[in-house]
């Protein structure tokens, strides 16, 4: 089974993203095809704390944390690739979003992600993607370009995630956001199968 994490990195509850990530989820029986499992994952649910540990995770052999900061490591070393949904803050991406990658060890080493940006005008929160890459990449992932981009979402996407009877992005939006899924289940299994062996 191919295991996909579509990861919302906001935690507002007022967040365009939510339209967009509530799409996906309503097309969830149309994408998870085959032996794919599709995992919808809200950053804000695990309510994380700000990172505190004395010591880097990747030093930290016998690592200890509470339940459901352990479930975000868990759910992240579960899947076989991600797409990880990111507005733009004053040019970057969410503090929130940040915090929560800096929890992690080695659980997405070698697993492909494609980061998907958005955003209430035409840029489509571009920049938060641009800055969100170097930090995937350092983290092990490898990040498929290219980046996704998602303007307008408030035009397009309802609260219900349903596109709107005039939305102006429908044909194009439906098109790229199928394919988008259908890449990264595609790079997430092949990833899996044929796995990079290092020289120990």
């Amino acid at each position: 089974m191919t295991k996909i994490n579509i990861i919302l990195g906001s935690s507002r509850k007022n967040s365009l993203g939510k339209n967009l990530f509530s799409y996906l989820k309503n097309n969830k029986v149309i994408y998870e095809v085959g032996d794919t499992k599709i995992h919808f994952i809200e950053i804000g649910d695990y309510d994380l704390p700000f990172f505190y540990e004395t010591l880097p995770p990747m030093n930290n052999k016998d690592r200890k944390l509470p339940d459901n900061q352990q479930k975000w490591l868990d759910d992240m070393l579960d899947a076989d690739g991600y797409i990880i949904m990111t507005p733009e803050y004053n040019h970057s991406f969410p503090a929130v979003l940040k915090n929560a990658l800096d929890f992690l060890a080695n659980q997405c080493v070698n697993k492909p992600a494609i980061i998907m940006s958005y955003s209430d005008n035409i840029r489509g929160g571009q920049f938060g993607g641009f800055d969100l890459s170097p930090v995937l990449t350092r983290l092990g992932f490898f990040v498929l370009p290219p980046q996704v981009v998602i303007g307008n979402v408030q035009k397009n996407f309802d609260e219900q995630g349903d596109f709107y009877e005039n939305a102006p992005s429908k044909d194009f939006y439906t098109k790229q956001l199928k394919q988008t899924v259908e890449k990264i289940i595609f790079y997430g299994k092949l990833f899996k199968e044929n796995p990079f062996k290092f020289n120990s």
